[in-house]
């Protein structure tokens, strides 16, 4: 292993329970051949974060969180390239098994054997992190710090929004602005997009407004949704918001040619009339985190150019000490800005 002199402990918050988090001196990870240690300068918290955190999702203690990372490869596995030391990376924290038909098929956001830093290996919530090195995307020192720990779920944005196919200058829908609708409207209106949006809070819908969307609706039922689409000429719908009504009400009020993408997480089970989808050529389609190796770079380059900056909607950097007491106010749905934790301050 190729190192910059590391220390053999490190710091980071472990979960041995749930709501049982501590900082705690912990080794600092022994590589595989094929992967970087990345020194964390950033990590995002999230929703997943919460759900792991309240123990709502079944993990396996003890764990250390984070999945939104950036930071600086600080040694290399014996396969990977000394070159690499000292360069800034964002982690993409999903891979596939690598061997399965789904991987074969370029798929390995699906694999069944999917792995995912911070939720099935330990995470970003800790000073160092070991990360397969084709994972770890080379990003810019200009970045900003928030810009940078944000990358993560702008590009589960970024491949939500390639599921839709909308040409540039079409008109797509949003429906639900809050975190990932909010940024499925930026990154359309970068890419030369028409955005209109449904959003009943007048924060987020003010929010979409600011970002670029041109049109909102109040709609109150099917009819009036799918006469604010029609009006608009919306080409592709994304449905947001992850509850039953909002998913049952995209359903029957798609217009005839419409491409659907679910983005929000349903669990409710929801109807709608097969003639229908296949008379007015209706599509339905799911979309889940990001496509390896495409999406990353894309992510990336947006932010490089200007037309994107993700990590105005983050707070400024916290403690790892902090991170429990943040994750219980996100859970009490206290905090309106996403929280960044820098285990280095």
């Amino acid at each position: 292993m190729n190192t910059n002199h590391l220390p053999t402990t490190m710091r980071a918050a472990v979960l041995r329970g749930p709501r049982e988090m501590s900082i705690e001196s912990v080794p600092v990870p022994q590589l595989a051949t094929n992967e970087v240690l990345v020194e964390v300068e950033a990590n995002g918290l999230c929703g997943s974060d919460v759900h792991c955190y309240t123990g709502e999702r079944a993990l396996e203690y003890p764990m250390v969180l984070g999945h939104e990372i950036a930071g600086h490869i600080v040694a290399t596995g014996a396969n990977v390239s000394p070159g690499r030391l000292g360069e800034r990376v964002s982690v993409e924290p999903n891979f596939g098994c690598g061997e399965c038909a789904l991987c074969a098929r370029g798929l390995e956001r699906i694999c069944l054997r999917k792995q995912t830093i911070g939720i099935t290996r330990w995470g970003g919530l800790a000073e160092y992190v070991a990360v397969p090195h084709d994972y770890a995307w080379s990003i810019p020192e200009t970045f900003a710090l928030r810009d940078a720990a944000t990358i993560e779920p702008t590009t589960v944005g970024v491949h939500a929004f390639s599921r839709a196919q909308a040409a540039p200058g079409a008109t797509i829908a949003v429906i639900g602005c809050g975190g990932v609708g909010l940024l499925i409207v930026t990154i359309a209106v970068a890419s030369g997009n028409r955005v209109v949006v449904m959003e009943p809070n007048p924060a987020r819908r003010a929010a979409a407004l600011e970002a670029g969307a041109v049109q909102y609706s109040e709609a109150r039922n099917a009819d009036e949704a799918r006469a604010f689409f029609e009006q608009e000429g919306a080409v592709a719908i994304f449905e947001c918001a992850g509850i039953h009504a909002t998913t049952q009400l995209v359903l029957d009020a798609a217009p005839p040619g419409t491409r659907i993408v679910l983005v929000g997480l349903a669990m409710e089970d929801v109807t709608f009339n097969p003639l229908r989808f296949v008379r007015q050529e209706l599509e339905i389609r799911g979309t889940l985190i990001y496509e390896h190796p495409t999406d990353y770079p894309v992510t990336i380059g947006l932010i490089a150019s200007g037309k994107l900056t993700p990590g105005a909607t983050a707070s400024e950097p916290e403690s790892l000490e902090s991170a429990a007491s943040l994750l219980e106010a996100m859970a009490a749905g206290k905090l309106n800005a996403k929280p960044i934790i820098s285990p280095g301050t």
